[in-house]
């Protein structure tokens, strides 16, 4: 019998219980990729991330999974792996992980992390208005602009909403959802945003399984948000990111963007737990 410890952390949390929980293996050498699918499913969170050892260029490689399927790049996992790595005296205030998108620098200040992120490309999603108003139940004045696909690591739908109360209003139409907000079957994914006075009211919705769920609080959304406003002229700019309040999850993002188009993604994370798993 092996066993394996993980932490589980909430990570974007500034309240006891809230933040996106986290379940991170610290050590996952000898697991393999249907073991950590496996494990995903059981703990059934938005992701675990499992650690492996680093190299010249990074601190650790971190493999990332949903109960469903295994992503590229996700901005919570990325963080919380980071806090943990940083509690367990294993990295300073300045390191690198290493994700499958690619490298992503992190830094810890006033007990926030952050990463930066990847650059973004963006292209047209194709919808009408009247389609994506209708997969989340709103009306054509609900929207602020044309969904777009966004990709800095983890490519996603956004669109952008007139209001606040748009975003909260927001309730997908499960199969509209399903066929209109995916580009691969079985991986639908948008991500709706308002933005006034410098701070941003957003969701996220993914399918997982065959349903169509609430993300807490979406490191790779805000990363890919960040990179949409470089992309459109909008640098700099300093954002507080509100996530999770439909859902009754909290959530804080810092969200800044600089004149270079460079995006910086930070939250704080909180630890909740520690464990061992026998496999």
């Amino acid at each position: 019998m092996s066993v394996y410890r993980y932490r589980i952390v909430n990570v974007f949390a500034e309240q006891r219980f809230g933040g996106n929980p986290l379940a991170v293996f610290t050590d996952a050498g000898g697991l393999s990729e249907r073991d950590m699918q496996l494990i995903a499913r059981q703990f059934n969170l938005s992701e675990t991330v499992f650690l492996f050892p680093g190299d010249a260029e990074c601190a650790a490689s971190l493999r990332i999974f949903t109960p469903g399927y295994e992503l590229p790049f996700a901005g919570h996992p990325t963080l919380g792996a980071a806090a943990v790595l940083h509690d367990m005296g294993e990295c300073g205030d300045a390191f690198t992980l290493r994700t499958r998108s690619g490298l992503i620098p992190i830094t810890r200040g006033d007990g926030v992390f952050q990463l930066r992120a990847l650059s973004a490309q963006a292209s047209p999603s194709g919808l009408s208005p009247a389609t994506v108003a209708a997969m989340l139940n709103l009306d054509q004045a609900d929207l602020a602009g044309p969904a777009e696909w966004v990709d800095a690591g983890a490519e996603q739908l956004l669109i952008p909403l007139a209001s606040r109360e748009a975003v909260l209003r927001a309730k997908p139409e499960s199969e509209h959802f399903k066929r209109n907000a995916a580009k691969t079957p079985g991986k639908a994914i948008a991500y709706l945003w308002h933005q006034q006075d410098g701070v941003a009211t957003v969701r996220l919705f993914f399918e997982q399984l065959g349903a169509v769920i609430e993300d807490p609080g979406t490191g790779s959304a805000c990363a890919n948000l960040g990179g949409w406003c470089a992309l459109n002229g909008l640098a700099p700019l300093a954002w507080r990111v509100e996530q999770g309040e439909a859902i009754q999850r909290p959530n804080v993002l810092y969200l800044e963007v600089g004149m270079d188009g460079s995006v910086l993604v930070g939250g704080r994370v909180m630890a909740m737990g520690e464990g061992v798993l026998q496999l």
